[in-house]
């Protein structure tokens, strides 16, 4: 990567990143090595320079006015605007490598904070909640740019301090002295400031992931919450969150207040003392009154790197708490992939899970249960999607390769995600127009301007909620995937669209495996074969006919779906 240029964002791999907080934040910052050496080092320039200025006052003073050498203060004032010239183009170069090594930083936590959800798939929900995902995405990603873009600023700083510390000894012992032993007390003093500061921002952080999944909550099911008349509950929720999350915020306030007052008071107690050690060292005739200009200069260019240093210090504390949620959520457990992954059986094969005793052939089996939750689950290890015993022919779900497992099984949550992008795009496979005919979704696409050409915004939030699950089962029969596992997946609509899906689906899916969750007469009607489910196992299995006429449980069951 040139310097001179913005780093390709996205990075087309953002690497494996370490577990812990401190370790991510380093490797975050070290990931262009060479971007990295030139912001400290422009840094060094930009920042370090500006107070060892007030060296060029010596000679001016000394050598030109006091010794009235207009050819000496006239080198004097030039070297000082050469160097102001170097300072202040190292300023908008460090400024700019600045910006692109933040926006290094913040673009690989998204990657990184993507690829681990993508790998999670349905164990996310399960492992952490909505809130934290989207505060990684939210809150923790500004964070940590900040907090490595802070590196540069204290790197610089320092520097400049380190350099006052040596020219004030080279002019006069007490005076470097001075200079140290004052910025040691700042150091000393807001030291257990800011790991009070770091306990109560670690608090914060977690009220801010609370209060974001509470919201989360309310917007993804305002609709079911208006109908069971449960708003106002989840309302005062959030308001008893949003006060808790209020007064976290007050309290980040008064250790703030204190390192404010600290890194504003601090350097003018230290200019007022190194001014007066100065002027009695002048009255002594120990130093020139050129030299004590410049101790001047010195000591009041150190206000802006103390100040600097203490606020960056509070924004690396940030950054630090921000990589710690970061890695959270990389340490959540995945699928382990097979070592030694077998090849799937030829096409056609059963799928069975043992724990249950459902077994899935070819054709339309509906599994009819009053508990979904336990259909979602024997679906999730039909999957491969839980640790479970099933076999996909001989081949145990387990040992298959999660490429084939998922081109060839795949899950239709009914309330999965609709990414934005053209109605096309959002429904995917070879044939969106017949899958999108298959889900009755013809209207929903005709009274879209443009028709499947059509702009959707992410979760399709214009449409209602029928015609959503209509287009995710689109997407989900366009995948074509030779085995379709679907979760009620025409609960949100009107029953004759239901007729016209299950008519459709049928003819759509012949000779491949689909099995449905459904206690719809309408679905149960189609299947080729129903699988009863009780208490976690498949009770019976027959047809519609044939388990209404032997089971009085099973009746109840579809007589409740009726009513």
């Amino acid at each position: 990567m040139s310097l001179l240029r913005a780093p390709e964002l996205p990075v087309d791999d953002p690497g494996e990143p370490p577990t812990t907080s401190w370790r991510l934040f380093t490797w975050l910052a070290t990931r262009r090595k060479g971007l990295a050496a030139a912001v400290l080092v422009s840094a060094v320039f930009s920042l370090g320079l500006v107070p060892v200025m007030p060296i060029f006052l010596t000679g001016a003073v000394d050598d030109g006015i006091r010794g009235r050498d207009w050819g000496a203060l006239l080198a004097w004032a030039g070297a000082l605007t050469l160097a102001g010239s170097v300072a202040a183009v190292s300023i908008v170069l460090h400024h700019r490598l600045t910006v692109w090594w933040r926006h290094d930083a913040q673009y690989r936590v998204l990657q990184l904070a993507t690829r681990k959800t993508a790998r999670l798939g349905s164990r996310l929900r399960g492992q952490t909640t909505t809130g934290s995902v989207v505060s990684v995405g939210v809150t923790d990603v500004v964070s940590i740019g900040r907090a490595i873009e802070s590196l540069a600023p204290t790197v610089g700083c320092v520097t400049g301090i380190v350099a006052v510390a040596v020219l004030l000894f080279g002019m006069s012992a007490s005076l470097g002295l001075t200079v140290f032993i004052g910025v040691t007390a700042v150091a000393a003093i807001t030291g257990p400031m800011l790991r009070h500061l770091h306990a109560r921002y670690g608090s914060y952080r977690r009220d801010i992931g609370a209060v974001t999944e509470r919201a989360a909550d309310i917007v993804a099911g305002l609709r079911v919450l208006r109908g069971v008349g449960g708003e106002a509950r989840f309302n005062a929720a959030y308001r008893r969150d949003s006060q808790h999350l209020k007064r976290s915020g007050f309290g980040l306030a008064a250790p703030g207040a204190w390192i404010d007052a600290i890194s504003e008071g601090a350097p003018a107690i230290l200019l007022g003392a190194v001014v007066w050690i100065a002027a009695r060292l002048v009255a002594a005739d120990e130093i020139t009154v050129g030299q004590m200009v410049a101790a001047f200069g010195y000591t009041a260019a150190l206000l802006m790197p103390v100040r600097w240093l203490l606020g960056t210090a509070m924004t690396i504390i940030q950054g630090e708490v921000a990589c710690a949620k970061v890695c959270e959520l990389l340490a959540l457990p995945e699928r382990e992939a097979p070592r030694d992954p077998l090849q799937g059986p030829e096409r056609g094969a059963e799928l069975h899970d043992p724990e249950s005793g459902l077994t899935l052939t070819p054709g339309l089996t509906a599994v009819a249960t009053a508990d979904t939750d336990t259909a979602a689950a024997i679906f999730d290890r039909l999957a491969g999607l839980a640790p479970s015993e099933a076999v996909f022919g001989q081949v145990p779900v387990a040992r298959m390769a999660s490429e084939e497992l998922r081109r060839r099984i795949l899950p239709g949550d009914h309330d999965a995600y609709l990414f934005a992008g053209t109605l096309t795009a959002v429904i995917g496979g070879r044939d969106a127009k017949a899958a999108v005919t298959t889900a009755a979704a013809d209207d929903v696409v005709d009274a879209l301007p443009g028709g499947l050409d059509a702009e959707m915004d992410d979760q399709a939030r214009t449409l209602s909620g029928g015609q959503r699950q209509r287009l995710r089962l689109a997407r989900a029969l366009a995948a074509d995937p030779e085995v379709l596992l679907l979760l009620e997946p025409t609960s949100a609509v009107d029953s004759h669209t239901e007729a016209r899906i299950t008519e459709r689906l049928t003819g759509f899916r012949h000779g491949r495996t689909t099995a449905v969750v459904s206690a719809s007469p309408l679905w149960l009607g189609r299947a080729d074969r129903v699988a009863f489910v009780q208490d976690r196992k498949v009770a019976a299995t027959g047809t519609h006919a044939e388990l209404t006429a032997s089971r009085p449980d099973y009746r109840a069951l579809v007589n409740r779906e009726l009513s």
